[in-house]
């Protein structure tokens, strides 16, 4: 049995959300580490905002280390720090710019989510699916390309969880999930994710706590 190698404990700092909380949560369930996470709320967030990096959330606080801000910094660190990056120069910048895909796409659901009542969402998401489509179209054919088993450098890394968190939060709590409808290949990717043990069990535990994306 092999142990997860030991690194400062970490403490996440988040509302009690997924959004731009979740795929920092995922490195380090998957990655078999035991931290800290504390879920504040915005009457907490408002009296912290002052001492805090750039006056927002996410942070991170690293034993002994000292605090990290912005998400995807934080995500590329953590990813980083669990071999999560990919084994190569081009796998890593392939896991980048899948990231710098999906962020794309999660600027155009944004406002799906914000918008309150399933009709008046799935209104928004009909006009949005035709551009969600081909966005997520041409990620499939990059995957393709790459092999068709994950995203970067033919390993699992940090753009996958991604997708997932993607996959499993916003589109599913956006009533946008057909925007995978013709990507077979990404939609077999998020499965295999969400059965890998760590994340099986996380989204289990977490099942009725996220309600928001």
């Amino acid at each position: 049995l092999t142990m997860p190698a030991k690194f400062p404990k970490v403490t996440v700092k988040y509302f009690d959300t997924t959004a731009r909380g979740e795929t920092i949560r995922l490195i380090l369930v998957h990655a078999g580490q035991d931290f800290k996470d504390e879920r504040l709320t915005f009457a907490e967030f408002g009296a912290l905002k002052p001492s805090l990096p750039f006056n927002q959330f996410p942070v991170i606080e690293i034993e002994g280390e000292g605090t990290l801000a912005q998400h995807m910094t934080i995500c590329r660190y953590l990813a980083n720090r669990h071999n999560l990056t990919g084994h190569t120069l081009k796998a890593k910048a392939e896991a980048d710019e899948s990231v710098d895909a999906l962020n794309d796409i999660v600027e155009k659901i944004i406002p799906i989510f914000l918008t309150p009542g399933d009709d008046a969402k799935r209104e928004l998401v009909d006009k949005a699916l035709p551009d969600l489509q081909a966005r997520f179209k041409t990620l499939e054919k990059r995957l393709e390309s790459r092999g068709g088993q994950f995203l970067a450098g033919n390993t699992l890394t940090w753009a996958d969880l991604h997708l997932h968190h993607m996959v499993h939060n916003m589109l599913a709590k956006c009533l946008a999930t057909q925007a995978l409808a013709s990507c077979p290949l990404l939609t077999n990717l998020n499965e295999r994710v969400a059965s890998l043990p760590n994340i099986k069990k996380w989204n289990a535990d977490n099942l009725n706590r996220n309600k928001q994306f």
